[in-house]
């Protein structure tokens, strides 16, 4: 029954076999999981008037029920749709590349980065990091007390060179230490 359903998704893509040769040389994606979130991206928008390069209003992600959930929604698409108003296909499928299974760390690692850099200036600062407590707490209900103390340690152990931010190089030698984060970092397709 699956492989019906695959079939009959590989033959409704409007993609050409060397344009979906193209997508997989670019993302982490399997020729499947392209048409699978060609078809989820339309969905959204069936009347689109042109199916080789849809566009979607950045609100039409927020029927996704992965992403209503997240947090961290307009980071990510800041980092991912820097048209900011509008989501391509090619932004959705960079997207869901980053969160694959497939991803290898560094470019989870990459654009975690980039998410959680709120201020946008290359580091995290302590601010950056009360930011991402913010964005969290509202589901650990942690007091005020409790953020300074896990930014303390995060400093402690993250800041190496103690210049009171944590750069690239230093985020991800913390991410090293957390083999959760890969886990944490994605998303089912």
């Amino acid at each position: 029954m699956a492989f019906f359903r695959v079939k009959k998704l590989l033959k409704t893509s409007v993609f050409s076999d060397e344009e979906l040769l193209d997508f997989q040389k670019l993302t982490y994606l399997t020729r499947t999981e392209i048409i699978k979130l060609y078809n989820v991206f339309c969905s959204f928008n069936p009347d689109m008037t042109d199916p080789k390069n849809p566009v979607l209003p950045q609100t039409f992600l927020l029927l996704m029920p992965e992403l209503t959930v997240n947090p961290f929604l307009d980071r990510m698409m800041k980092v991912f749709c820097p048209q900011m108003r509008f989501v391509t296909f090619e932004n959705f499928l960079d997207m869901m590349s980053v969160f694959s299974e497939a991803a290898p760390i560094n470019v989870k690692t990459s654009y975690a980065f980039r998410m959680y850099d709120f201020d946008d200036d290359d580091m995290f600062s302590r601010e950056d990091i009360q930011e991402l407590l913010n964005r969290l707490k509202a589901h650990n209900h942690l007091s005020q007390k409790d953020c300074e103390e896990i930014i303390n340690y995060v400093f402690l152990e993250a800041d190496l060179d103690t210049d009171g931010f944590i750069s690239y190089p230093e985020f991800e030698q913390l991410i090293t230490k957390s083999p959760d984060f890969i886990h944490a970092f994605k998303m089912r397709i």
